[in-house]
């Protein structure tokens, strides 16, 4: 009787824990994607939305915190690795329109004052302005 008491005292440890630990990481992740988006307007200001496709992950062994978007620049969808300080990645796959789409975005910065609408991965929305 006393084993099993304990087994399930272990077990309801084990869940509130994990439950507690997973809360964190999501709010860690929330909080980090919302600085992404924020380095996203300064680096990228012609941008008006960025949907975070994931939550974001710190892989470990020196590499940074990174989390997958859909940036939307001058109505074209570029898909974005973003850390906190920098766009890591712009996949282009093999569409060569969509490169030369976003150097020619690049070219033209934006100076006026447009709107960036945040999606998080948790489906919260914020409006940066």
């Amino acid at each position: 009787m006393i084993g099993i008491l304990s087994l399930v005292i272990i077990a309801l440890i084990m869940v509130v824990g994990g439950k507690l630990y997973m809360r964190n990481k999501e709010k860690e992740n929330l909080k980090n994607q919302r600085l992404a988006a924020l380095m996203l307007r300064k680096e990228e200001p012609n941008a008006t939305k960025v949907l975070f496709t994931s939550e974001g992950l710190h892989p470990g062994i020196g590499l940074p915190w990174t989390v997958g978007a859909k940036v939307t620049i001058d109505n074209d969808v570029f898909n974005m690795s973003l850390e906190t300080d920098e766009i890591s990645i712009i996949n282009y796959g093999t569409d060569k329109k969509k490169m030369e789409k976003y150097a020619e975005l690049r070219d033209k910065k934006n100076t006026s004052s447009t709107s960036l609408e945040v999606v998080y991965s948790n489906g919260e929305r914020e409006v940066l302005q």
